[in-house]
């Protein structure tokens, strides 16, 4: 599946009559080294130490009627053949029926050399991580632990009939480990933290392990002083802000924002609010050259001052809103949300009554109107700035009056560069927490 092959796949396609008029692909080879932890073992049937490879193309195909095809191209199969079947499921869709032309691309720094070794087979920096894992957990006594580390490096090349050619080359690494099924915490960028930032998460994943072995006196039902945990800000209230401020939903005017609060003076979160993203960063997960219709990378702000600056735009969302397509986001630790100014975790707890880690039922809530009720089965009980132990419960409010609210506070935890959420809302413990 060469360029030379895949450009006459393109020049020699026909179907219907038609033949491609414009096109993009995008061809990404990758390999992935991963190794898996069930139950304590490591590399066992259940969790492997395994290396794939792979070679695909995206493309977006513009027939000569003005129709669509888009698809995914592996590596065995005939692309003419491929191209030409596509035509039964191609759809008009004026908007989209385009595609860019040449531009200037940042230099962002995505790859690393070890982590690149790593991912062709050298073990040695895993299994120094690993061994350090089972060194820790090995003495607190956990019984049942799982976990994944894994190095991946990829060459991506985009190209379309309008004259853009631009590649890319990335790596990308991460760990995870769950302790008792449950309580997990782990990292992902595109090089591994130092090891006094590893040492430095692991302990915290400990620390909070001991928290959740103790049950603590039940908090009961009512307003109270609820911190949101990173996870969960990312998790439920930036996948909900984002899905709003995503092109088509505006455009449908099926989201919580109208297309003319773009742009105008009405503030739509509270005025110290932000959200946009800055891909450009060196070595974070998030960062990138380029878009997968390809926009050259580029910071950008979404919401400044709880005023809405731009909806998350593609090609064919920018054309029917008329504007400019946006830089989108792709990994949380390239998004900036909330004021600059932050408040201390310490100082937080001070003024929290739970600490809530996970929530389970993000995907059944209303984003439009912003009402939710979450499950939290994994929730900290506070008192006196001390975390007192696990309590379960519910919490339910509305998300975008808690934006809106003077009282939440955005809140810096150790490690994370997402923002905890202090707000108030209603926490219902379970019977028998």
């Amino acid at each position: 599946m060469t360029w030379e092959q895949l450009e006459n796949a393109l020049s020699e396609s026909s179907a219907d009559g038609c033949t491609i008029r414009d096109w993009q692909l995008q061809r990404t080879e990758a390999c992935k080294l991963s190794l898996g932890i069930k139950d304590t073992e490591a590399g066992n049937i259940h969790a492997p130490l395994a290396m794939a490879e792979s070679c695909n193309v995206r493309y977006l195909l513009i027939w000569s009627d003005g129709r669509l095809s888009r698809g995914l191209l592996e590596r065995q199969q005939d692309a003419r053949a491929e191209f030409e079947q596509s035509r039964a499921a191609s759809y008009d869709d004026p908007d989209a029926a385009h595609v860019l032309g040449a531009a200037t691309f940042p230099d962002v720094e995505l790859f690393d050399e070890a982590t690149a070794r790593t991912a062709g087979g050298e073990v040695d920096a895993i299994a120094s991580r690993l061994d350090r894992s089972r060194e820790r957990l090995a003495s607190i006594d956990a019984k049942t632990w799982s976990g994944s580390f894994s190095a991946a490096q990829s060459n991506s090349r985009l190209r379309t009939s309008a004259g853009l050619d631009v590649e890319s080359a990335g790596t990308s690494c991460g760990w995870y480990l769950s302790l008792d099924g449950e309580i997990g915490d782990g990292f992902g960028a595109r090089r591994p933290e130092s090891e006094a930032e590893f040492e430095q998460r692991l302990e915290r994943l400990l620390e909070t392990r001991a928290h959740f072995q103790r049950d603590a006196t039940s908090k009961g039902s009512g307003d109270q002083a609820v911190l949101l945990h990173p996870r969960v800000v990312e998790s439920y209230v930036l996948s909900t802000l984002f899905q709003n401020l995503d092109g088509a939903a505006v455009a449908h005017d099926e989201g919580a924002f109208t297309r003319d609060q773009f742009g105008s003076d009405e503030a739509a979160l509270r005025d110290d609010i932000d959200c946009g993203i800055d891909p450009l960063q060196p070595f974070l997960s998030g960062s990138y050259r380029f878009t997968g219709f390809g926009l050259p990378s580029a910071a950008c702000q979404y919401v400044e001052s709880g005023r809405l600056v731009q909806p998350i735009l593609d090609i064919k969302y920018a054309r029917r809103l008329e504007r400019k397509p946006t830089p989108v986001p792709f990994g949380h630790d390239t998004v900036h949300f909330g004021p600059r100014q932050r408040l201390p975790y310490d100082g937080a707890l001070q003024q929290t009554d739970v600490i809530v880690h996970s929530v389970l039922g993000v995907h059944t809530q209303d984003r439009v109107s912003g009402d939710f009720s979450l499950s939290a089965p994994l929730s900290l009980a506070v008192s006196n700035g001390q975390v007192e132990g696990r309590v379960r419960g519910t919490i339910s409010g509305n998300l975008w009056s808690l934006l809106r609210d003077e009282s939440t506070q955005f809140v810096e935890f150790p490690g994370e560069t997402t923002a905890g959420l202090r707000v108030h809302c209603r926490f219902d413990a379970s019977v028998g927490t």
